[in-house]
């Protein structure tokens, strides 16, 4: 009997990994495609009951294998986005209609991809990411951020006493009043419940995944204006003494032996001309200069003065010279820097963003959107992934090792805000993040890590402030696609996963009031003609009415960590 019901997820890099792992903690049935991967993952899903085929998504004999004509949808999740592309346009042609999320990083080309093909979903691990990365940067407990309807949402967590969230208050309260619709309620101890009902009170302890408009959020909850950072003076001299030396080394060598012995000969022709020839001090400067620039005025005719002042003119010549190029150089360099899109240090309160792959690219963008000033630091300029030239015209860009306080201080860390180490090295993140603590220890750090385990443990045992997976922000939203049609965003909180989703009102929910549909199908209505949907909404929904809706469906335990072979009784 042919397998039917099933979703194939083709690549098990990063993203796939967690969104099998996902997939199969909902109790869906999963087939994997993929040309390779970590023997320890292949390992865990096959321990978990997970179906692997190994080989290229594109071969059409492995998606017929796979069950295609009886896959309930197919995530292409390849680390390379026109593999992605030509493995759904194949399942397309083998099977038109179905179901289809493609990774793209390119969001223009998943716009239109979206609007001119039949795809479900065409999503960016990346630009899924990069918000909850400014976010931990900057303090904030923002889950995950969206556009709807042109307006910008915001989801959050906070606990009780925090903002409007008052003990004892009841939670319809919080939003006729204040606009923050309730998604989920956790208590301690306790399972997290979701959807809380309006009626209920909130007490000390609990925590609210909060859903609101971006301004509304950032009015209630957000970190007041930061004052402008003045600098101390012993920074201000400690970085332009580091532009000093970062151009000296910059200099050919030739130049910078002139330079020195100008600094040599200047001195030595003042105190001669002052104590040999007996002229005051202000004269020996004066005749000093004017020789330099061939005004031979001495009166004094012995041979060995003649000789030196020939000698002094030449040099002098050649420094006139030099001097003039330099100035040139630096208008012609400062000219370059405007047109390449150099930009200046900012003189602090800034954020630290290591590392412009991909991740790293998108928290640049999401930061300066926010209005956050931003010094960026690579270690390979030319690096295949790397973005410095476009980040060039964004921020200002350092290059070198993250890891060498040097390095950071050339960044101004010593006045920045936040640090985010988004390199794809786990172990080069965290070495960045420990050393600007070191450095800083006002400033938070956030730093990237795959695995879920080492994240929990470095908040935990360690000196920093936030530990984030891009593949594990992503993978909720990827899943979720697969599984419902117009999901604008779906994350993990406790053991649910709430999905967000934007939809006409089909037939199935004509008719029923907001609180009907909640009570007989755990679908909760956000938003509706523009309005967020308080507790006490009592109008029936009308068919083809455009509304914002919240679902959820509990998540089974992670999968265990223990080696393959032990978790599988081996």
């Amino acid at each position: 009997m042919a397998e039917s019901g099933h979703i194939i997820v083709c690549g098990m890099g990063d993203i796939g990994y967690r969104v099998v792992e996902l997939l199969h903690r909902l109790g869906e049935r999963v087939v994997v495609i993929t040309q390779a991967a970590r023997d320890e993952r292949l390992q865990t899903a096959a321990a978990a009951g997970v179906r692997v085929l190994l080989g290229d998504a594109r071969n059409e004999r492995l998606l017929v294998e796979a069950g295609l004509a009886g896959a309930r949808a197919v995530i292409a999740a390849t680390d390379r986005d026109l593999v992605n592309l030509e493995a759904v346009l194949d399942a397309h042609r083998l099977r038109p209609g179905v179901p289809a999320v493609v990774r793209l990083f390119d969001q223009s080309l998943a716009r239109q991809l979206e609007t001119s093909f039949d795809l479900r979903r065409a999503l960016g691990m990346s630009a899924l990411a990069a918000p909850n990365f400014a976010a931990a940067a900057l303090g904030d407990s923002v889950l995950a951020s969206f556009m709807a309807d042109g307006v910008p949402f915001v989801v959050g967590r906070e606990g009780v006493g925090q903002g409007p969230l008052r003990d004892g208050a009841r939670v319809g309260d919080i939003a006729r009043v204040h606009g923050l619709l309730p998604l989920a309620r956790e208590r301690p101890g306790g399972a997290c419940t979701p959807l809380p009902d309006h009626a209920a009170d909130m007490q000390a302890g609990d925590h609210l995944t909060l859903l609101a408009r971006k301004a509304d959020w950032e009015r209630l909850f957000g970190p007041p204006a930061a004052p402008a950072a003045r600098v101390p003076l012993r920074h201000r001299l400690w970085r332009a003494a580091g532009r000093l030396r970062a151009a000296w080394r910059d200099e050919p060598f030739p130049l910078r032996a002139l330079l020195v012995g100008l600094a040599i000969v200047l001195p030595l022709t003042v105190a001669l001309f002052h104590l040999y020839l007996d002229l005051s001090l202000t004269e020996a400067v004066f005749h000093t200069v004017t020789n330099l620039y061939g005004d031979i005025k001495l009166t004094d005719t012995r041979p060995e003065i003649q000789i030196y002042e020939l000698l002094l003119l030449v040099l002098g010549s050649l420094i006139v010279a030099t001097l003039y190029s330099l100035i040139t150089d630096a208008l012609i360099a400062s000219r370059l820097r405007k047109i390449l899109g150099d930009r200046p240090m900012p003189p602090g309160g800034h954020v630290v963003v290591v590392g412009l792959g991909h991740i790293g690219y998108r928290v640049v963008g999401e930061l300066l959107g926010l209005g956050v000033p931003v010094v960026t630091v690579d270690a390979d300029a030319d690096g295949e992934r790397s973005f410095v030239t476009a980040v060039r015209q964004l921020a200002p860009v350092v290059i070198g090792d993250a890891r060498l306080e040097e390095t950071l201080a050339r960044a101004g860390l010593a006045t920045a805000r936040a640090v985010v180490a988004a390199t794809g090295d786990d172990a080069v993140n965290l070495g960045i993040g420990l050393a600007a603590k070191r450095m800083n220890p006002r400033a938070r750090t956030v730093v990237r890590l795959f695995d879920a385990d080492l994240a929990r443990k470095v908040e935990k045992a360690l000196a920093i402030d936030a530990a984030l997976g891009a593949a594990r922000i992503a993978a909720p939203t990827f899943a979720a696609s697969a599984l419902y049609p117009d999901v604008i965003k779906a994350f993990l909180v406790g053991d649910l996963l709430l999905v967000l989703l934007q939809r006409p009102a089909g037939p199935a929910w004509d008719g029923q009031t907001p609180a009907e549909l909640r009570e007989r199908e755990d679908v909760q209505i956000l938003q509706r003609g523009g309005r967020l949907v308080a507790g006490d909404d009592a109008r029936p929904l009308e068919s083809g009415e455009e509304v914002l809706a919240a679902l959820w469906r509990p998540v089974a335990p992670a999968w265990s960590t223990a080696p393959p072979l032990l978790a599988a009784g081996g």
